[in-house]
């Protein structure tokens, strides 16, 4: 399977002419959200955060011909060498992953990394942290924070292998269920 990424904000930049399309991402995400993440977001939340100057949407889809969840290369993980540039977003694309971010001055702050849960532990969500810390470090980046939940301990080693260090621990933060979040934050 090949898979690619798809910048939102460039996508729905205000000269585009895709706006059932852009409604269908916006859609997909919403709904791979609702599936499989712990975190709760409402559609408004999602179109809001679109709106919001700074911040950022990095989608990764496959062609939607293989439905199955398999990982590409021997190894059943996603590596560079299965990212297609030349894959185009269609209606027929399967949204398998996204990050949303915002940055703020020099500091980003990553909000969301949802990846389908078929699709978990096969290097999607290191392939899009990957991308985002680098292509943001080019652009003068140099703190990246996040909060994540105790008990999501492979967000936590995700986060970890890619040099995120705990910082401080907040008490009752998630309000569906009061667990603490882990802040965590990255120096580029």
């Amino acid at each position: 399977m090949k898979i690619n990424f798809l910048d939102l904000k460039e996508f729905v930049s205000p000269h585009a002419t895709n706006h059932s399309l852009t409604e269908y991402i916006i859609k997909e995400m919403f709904d791979l959200h609702m599936r499989s993440s712990q975190t709760v977001w409402d559609r408004k939340m999602f179109d809001d955060e679109l709106k919001r100057e700074g911040s950022g949407f990095l989608i990764c889809y496959s062609d939607g011909a293989a439905d199955k969840a398999d990982g590409g290369g021997s190894s059943g993980k996603f590596t560079e060498g299965d990212i297609d540039a030349f894959m185009k977003f269609d209606l027929q694309s399967r949204i398998i992953g996204f990050f949303i971010f915002y940055n703020v001055l020099d500091e980003m702050h990553i909000l969301d990394i949802t990846v389908a849960e078929e699709m978990q532990s096969k290097g999607i969500g290191s392939l899009m942290l990957d991308r985002v810390i680098k292509i943001n470090a080019g652009r003068g980046i140099k703190d990246f924070f996040l909060e994540v939940r105790t008990s999501n301990l492979k967000a936590v080693n995700l986060y970890k292998k890619f040099g995120f260090k705990i910082f401080m621990l907040r008490k009752n933060y998630y309000e569906d269920n009061g667990e603490d979040a882990l802040c965590m934050v990255k120096k580029s």
